[in-house]
């Protein structure tokens, strides 16, 4: 294997990676482990979480491996405990799907001309703005809002309702 395909594989298992932990930081209201890790890739900090390894790890050499099945990633509203002084709705739902993001890796035949090609470099500079915008885009979707509301309540689970938002990672076969 090249090392143009082994950077090429590392930064699309990077740009997974980094979508997860960007929409983590600004949705999931659930306390995360105090860690000092940071990633910095594609020049944005984002506190890093072991939290998607286990997801991800498909998506780790893209090249080499069939087409990945297309990765999914839900922002759900959950209601944490059930109130037994209210009447109860059946079926009792468990969530509510307030974002979904939607990504298919389509591979490209190899060609023998690298004419075509883009440098690993290059995918990596472009990613840079795309995630920038994709920080900024989720701080004034609606669901900031609400993400904020809940993050100030977080000391009286009844202020908020017993809501929370958590994350939901789909793409294993």
């Amino acid at each position: 294997m090249s090392n143009d395909i082994q950077k090429a594989d590392q930064i699309a298992h990077r740009f997974y990676t980094k979508l997860c932990l960007v929409v983590s930081n600004a949705r999931a209201t659930s306390e995360l482990k105090s860690q000092s890790m940071v990633d910095k890739w594609f020049n944005l900090e984002t506190p890093d979480s072991d939290l998607f390894k286990d997801h991800l790890r498909i998506y780790k050499a893209v090249s080499t491996a069939p087409a990945p099945p297309p990765f999914e990633l839900q922002v759900l509203l959950v209601h944490l405990a059930h109130d037994s002084s209210r009447s109860r709705v059946e079926p009792t739902p468990r969530h509510i799907v307030l974002e979904n993001r939607l990504i298919k890796f389509v591979p490209e035949p190899h060609r023998d001309n690298d004419a075509d090609s883009v440098a690993p470099s290059t995918i990596y500079k472009h990613g840079i703005p795309l995630f920038r915008s994709i920080y900024s885009l989720l701080r004034v979707l609606p669901s900031w809002k609400l993400y904020k509301k809940l993050r100030r309540r977080t000391s009286n689970a009844f202020r908020n309702g017993n809501l929370s938002l958590h994350l939901r990672v789909k793409g294993r076969r």
